[in-house]
């Protein structure tokens, strides 16, 4: 059960345009720490992704029309997690270097 904690906390919502670039998204987290409800996160345009936080020393592709198409059919099943184009994860790199998973 604890992988399954570690898993679930190694992936982070996206948003993805239509053309396979991704765009903002905006999370609202609960008022207090002691809630325990989730972040909800929305997209104001795109689609809502799942996608994978980079581990540390990883590096996602560089952002090219090749990825955003390649993005556009991975994503179909809603989520980027275990997806690789050109032999790299498609992940993304956290805003707060904390956050990155070891």
């Amino acid at each position: 059960m604890s992988i399954a904690l570690w898993l679930a906390a190694a992936i982070t919502t996206v948003c993805l345009e239509p053309g396979g670039s991704l765009s903002p998204v905006i999370c609202k987290a609960p008022a207090s720490r002691l809630d325990a409800r989730r972040e909800v996160c929305e997209c104001p345009t795109g689609r809502r992704t799942e996608v994978p936080i980079c581990v540390s020393g990883e590096k996602p592709p560089p952002e090219t029309r090749a990825l955003n198409a390649f993005r556009r059919e991975a994503a179909a099943d809603g989520s980027l997690a275990g997806d690789r184009f050109q032999d790299r994860p498609l992940c993304v790199i956290p805003s707060a270097p904390a956050a990155r998973r070891p």
